[in-house]
């Protein structure tokens, strides 16, 4: 194996090395001898094993052992600051050159175990099923496949309309009055070879639904508000069948989503429970019905659903990929489009009466 710095700036100051290993997170070594410089340089230039480093820096009048440089190795790959050479080599040109830039952000979370070609590969081979063609997984379906998902089973009922192009850049004029899930199908076989999309015209409407759409998939995104209670309805298919999911959406000016791990994390009807016990101690007026009901409206803007469904997708990657933890599981994440762009979390447990979750412990 052999180790190779990643691209990140490092400077040598008055004796010392600065390592910047985020944008806004400096590390200060001392290197009055210069020998960090040294090893950084080398490292740099990743076409060494250890032993191979060794012999460089004793020509170099830095004498070191082995033991020195794989402490030193390991230290670095602790720090996030090293990763495998030579990994993009095992991906066919093609892909390496389409995926460029994916493959340079797996970098900041590769290592020398995990190389960013393992994480493109773990892409390429998931199958997602996305619930949902609007403006919301229209975005998301355009992430999946820029990133080289394998398969995406896409799952709506509604028709393009001429209302849908403020916001659902997969479509356009020649699309009107098309399937949905048909045009955005076309729209992935014409952007991307590489991703596979299985168009399924079909109203979401029950459990059982949505667990054999879902069986056989490694993740689903829910980026559908109909019918009322989906959110408990892909739940419980998802933790009946053991598979994680990523949800979210907005609610006037409220931008929110998270995520729930069966087995790992409390699930959606947790939240619902512990709502429910909230509201029984509420004052009344919390209680007390509407005066009336509010009109359906869909504030959603093309930047609005650019932003959400640009989180939602990233928190779909983190299991995909499974090398950073999710970041939203069982935790709403909430952004205040009116409110400054105030950002928000909101954790939950399991709760002690949900017997979905008592009766699908693994």
């Amino acid at each position: 194996m052999i180790p190779r710095l990643k691209s990140i700036l490092v400077q040598a100051i008055d004796g010392s090395v600065i390592v910047h290993r985020r944008a806004l997170e400096r590390m200060h070594l001392e290197d009055a001898e210069g020998s960090v410089a040294a090893l950084l340089l080398l490292l740099r230039e990743g076409t060494r094993t250890e032993e191979e480093l060794v012999l460089a820096m004793s020509a170099q009048g830095f004498p070191v052992s082995k033991e020195d440089i794989a402490a030193a190795v390991a230290e670095f790959d602790s720090w996030g600051i090293v990763q495998r050479a030579g990994a993009d080599e095992s991906l066919e040109p093609a892909v390496r050159d389409r995926h460029q830039s994916n493959l340079r952000f797996y970098d900041i979370f590769a290592d020398l175990h995990v190389s960013s070609a393992d994480q493109h590969r773990a892409v390429e081979s998931a199958r997602v099923l996305l619930l949902g063609a609007g403006g919301l997984g229209s975005g998301i379906l355009q992430s999946l496949v820029g990133l080289g998902v394998g398969r995406v089973t896409l799952v709506d009922f509604d028709v393009v309309e001429t209302k849908n192009l403020a916001r659902q850049f997969a479509y356009g004029l020649a699309t009107i009055g098309q399937r949905k899930v048909e045009a955005a199908q076309n729209w992935a076989a014409a952007y991307s070879a590489g991703t596979a999309v299985d168009a399924v015209h079909q109203r979401v409407e029950d459990a059982a639904g949505i667990r054999e759409l879902a069986s056989g998939h490694d993740l689903v995104i829910c980026a559908i508000d109909s019918p009322d209670d989906v959110q408990l309805l892909v739940n419980q298919a998802c933790v009946e069948l053991g598979i994680p999911y990523v949800a979210g959406g907005l609610a006037y000016s409220t931008l929110c989503y998270w995520s729930v791990e069966p087995g790992r994390s409390a699930c959606r009807l947790c939240l619902e429970l512990h709502r429910n016990d909230e509201l029984r101690d509420a004052e009344w007026d919390i209680r007390t019905d509407p005066l009336f009901d509010r009109d359906t409206v869909n504030r959603a803007t093309g930047p609005v659903v650019q932003v959400l469904s640009g989180l939602m997708a990233m928190e779909a990657m983190r299991f995909i990929r499974r090398i950073e933890p999710p970041v939203a599981l069982a935790c709403y994440h909430v952004l205040e489009l009116a409110d400054d762009m105030r950002s928000d979390r909101h954790r939950w447990e399991r709760h002690p009466d949900c017997q979905l979750c008592a009766d699908n412990r693994p």
